[in-house]
């Protein structure tokens, strides 16, 4: 099966936290589709500690999905409060079961990888995004929360302030980039010879992932 990422976009004051694993399927030999097998959002206002334990059963759930033949990898959004959360997986040994890399939202379009952290420009991202959208390379499920993530992409904008800063982002009313922040960090790698074909019966899940008391829902 193909390689495994998953993108977590921490949530703040008012964007919930988003969820996103993907399948990396090589086609054709060279080509790196990108299947995305679950999407999700957190209720608004969990509790970071909960966020770290739900991001931890995911983990967990597709290492046992797959398991244990492939070894997936966590991006995490650590950009502010996403640090400590970040500390707090490390520490529940998520590390022993993914490969966690902490990112940092920076302007501009570049990435860069040092000391095992990821510096990315939202520029870059969003590039990227379309990228794969036009390329039909990003395969979405028929869900709830594909068709939330489909009109995030619509509402995605650029915008340039006054100091010649971008701002990324769904800038119209009600609308939220979370789940488009957490599919863009799962699917900033192309795996290559990683990568390999996907024979699941079911080409659009892994199934329920483990929710504890039940308070997330899983499809």
């Amino acid at each position: 099966m193909g390689a495994v990422t998953v993108g977590v976009d921490i949530g703040q004051r008012r964007d919930p936290t988003a969820i996103a694993v993907v399948e990396g399927e090589e086609r054709r030999g060279t080509e790196t589709h990108h299947m995305v097998r679950h999407l999700e959002r957190l209720p608004l206002g969990t509790s970071y500690p909960a966020v770290a334990e739900r991001v931890a059963a995911i983990v967990q759930g597709v290492h046992a999905a797959t398991s244990g033949d492939v070894t997936s990898t966590l991006y995490v959004d650590a950009t502010g409060v996403g640090t400590p959360i970040v500390d707090v997986l490390r520490a529940a040994g998520v590390s022993d079961l993914a490969r966690l890399k902490a990112v940092y939202f920076t302007h501009g379009d570049r990435r860069k990888v040092e000391r095992g952290e990821v510096k990315l420009g939202k520029a870059w991202l969003v590039s990227r995004m379309q990228a794969l959208l036009q390329s039909g390379l990003l395969h979405l499920p028929r869900t709830a929360e594909a068709e939330a993530l489909g009109k995030e992409l619509l509402d995605y904008e650029i915008r340039v302030t006054e100091d010649a800063n971008d701002r990324y982002g769904a800038f119209r009313v009600g609308a939220h980039d979370d789940l488009v922040t957490a599919l863009g960090l799962a699917t900033q790698e192309d795996r290559g010879e990683e990568a390999a074909t996907s024979f699941r019966d079911d080409p659009y899940t892994f199934g329920d992932f483990p929710s504890g008391s039940g308070f997330w829902p899983s499809w």
